[in-house]
């Protein structure tokens, strides 16, 4: 590979020397994992026949943030690696909601069945609300 770069390029693509390259592909490979979560989305969507957002729409959503956050630092970009990195909390915390509730979810009881710990009272269980209570 050359020591320069030409013209053209450095004019497009803001790069001064051949190894600038590198991180135009890192940017490239990451914004295409960035893009790639809203094909995910429109298929799913497309799919169902109503607009839906799939939990791996949020990993390719973290992981093309978290490329595009290298890609903004390595290239010493302020504002990008600002609004990856807020993107990354917001993706990060959809993530935890999404995985908090499966837990809740799991947890639940099926109908009929009793809650995990549940115990019933000696006398049979709670008196039934059409059961006068005696005193």
């Amino acid at each position: 590979m050359s020591n320069t770069v030409p013209l053209w390029m450095q004019e497009w693509f803001d790069v001064d020397a051949p190894w600038e390259m590198w991180w135009l592909l890192v940017g490239l490979a990451a914004q295409t994992a960035f893009f790639t979560r809203w094909i995910i989305q429109w298929i799913a969507s497309e799919r169902r026949g109503e607009s839906v957002v799939p939990v791996i729409f949020w990993w390719c959503s973290l992981v093309g943030a978290t490329m595009l956050l290298i890609y903004f630092v390595g290239r010493r970009e302020p504002v990008g690696v600002l609004g990856q990195a807020i993107g990354w909390a917001v993706y990060s915390r959809n993530l935890y909601l999404i995985r908090t509730k499966r837990k809740l979810v799991a947890s639940e009881p099926l109908p009929g069945q009793s809650p995990p710990g549940y115990r019933p009272m000696a006398s049979g269980g709670p008196p039934d609300a059409e059961t006068p209570v005696q005193t």
